[in-house]
């Protein structure tokens, strides 16, 4: 009962102050340990002896200490490990008035165990191990026999002594959680035999050798596991690529040239009424959808030479840009040429008055 109430209060001290979180360290890792030991009843005995030997000692609750190393073997939840223990305890005093003696001594267990764990996750980080372990056991023991009164002949012999090495196994139950990034705080519960003491010596005539049935110890043990090499940090997420710079806005369309066309009289450059009703559109146009550049292109039919008509043409043209001024468009954005009759709007043969080539051609652009 007292191994599993010391167990109980260690697995509430780990959930209670221990974080909330999942060991990830693995490789070779040192364990220390160390924890309350209770043995069960000793039995002494030689049934051939004379007279028969047949005796259960108790001995004094004491501590067991553990130093391990050992690798866990990365997700798979296995750990090995060789691990070395010590405990000495002493034998409980008693008096045997039957034979006028009390006892005194006790015994020293060395072992060194090849442990396997199996770990289990459970909940709130905690981890949960199940195992076992072989290995050997080093027994010193020593139990003397005391007698005040010298009436027994008995005081001071030995009822057992001597050292003895032989096969040792135990069972393994626990619990951990982690306290740092490469270290685990662990309670364990062992069941732990060994088969030591089968031939020990005594000093009393006619009883040795005496045997030690394999002892029982329940162990409550406490301890830490320090990994040499801590986790890896988690990498962190991809940086997101930034995403691409917006398409630069398109280029304003070019704003749609808009055409008025002015017809004359032959041989004349003076506007017609009809002539300023289109040019006083063409400036009406011009004002409402902002336009900056204006050209005005004269032309001729094709009586006449090319010189005059050259002159011409570019007199039509100046007499539209004149009445455009005149109606409040600014001049500077009013360029003019003449085209003489190279650019008919109905081609004709040399001398033919075609009233449709007599004309001035208004371009509205952006």
């Amino acid at each position: 009962m007292k191994i599993r109430a010391i167990l109980l209060a260690g697995a509430t001290a780990l959930a209670v102050t221990t974080p909330a979180m999942a060991s990830d360290a693995v490789g070779w890792y040192l364990g220390l340990g160390a924890g309350w030991d209770t043995m069960e009843l000793a039995h002494y005995n030689n049934p051939s002896s004379t007279p028969p030997v047949a005796i259960k000692l108790p001995y004094h609750d004491d501590v067991l200490g553990t130093a391990a190393l050992g690798y866990k073997w990365g997700d798979s939840g296995f750990r090995t490990e060789l691990e070395l223990g010590y405990e000495q305890r002493g034998v409980v005093h008693q008096n045997f008035p039957a034979f006028g003696v009390s006892d005194t001594g006790g015994m020293q267990l060395g072992s060194a165990m090849f442990n396997a764990v199996y770990d289990i996750p459970l909940i709130w980080g905690i981890t949960g191990s199940i195992g076992g372990g072989v290995g050997v056991g080093n027994l010193h023991n020593r139990i003397v026999l005391q007698d005040p009164l010298g009436t027994t002949g008995l005081n001071g012999l030995s009822f057992v002594k001597g050292v003895d090495t032989g096969f040792m196994w135990q069972g393994i139950a626990g619990i951990s959680m982690p306290i740092a990034d490469n270290m685990d705080l662990y309670a364990d519960y062992r069941y732990r035999t060994t088969s030591n003491g089968a031939r020990l010596a005594s000093d009393i005539p006619g009883i040795s050798p005496v045997h030690l049935k394999a002892p029982v110890e329940n162990v409550g043990l406490f301890g830490v596991r320090w990994y040499f090499n801590p986790p890896e940090p988690a990498a962190p997420p991809p940086m997101m690529a930034p995403p691409p710079p917006p398409p630069p806005p398109p280029p304003p369309m070019p704003a749609a040239v808009k055409t008025f066309i002015v017809f004359f009289d032959f041989d004349k450059s003076n506007l017609t009424d009809k002539a300023q009703e289109v040019v006083s559109e063409a400036v009406k146009s011009a004002k409402t959808q902002g336009m900056v550049r204006v050209v005005v292109t004269g032309h001729t039919d094709t009586v006449g030479s090319d010189t005059y008509n050259q002159a011409l043409s570019e007199r039509r043209a100046q007499s539209v840009k004149d009445e455009m001024v005149r109606e409040g468009l600014d001049g500077g954005s009013i360029s003019i040429e003449g085209k003489s009759f190279h650019d008919p709007l109905v081609p004709t043969g040399p001398g033919v008055r075609e009233p449709q080539n007599r004309r001035a051609v208004i371009d509205l652009g952006g």
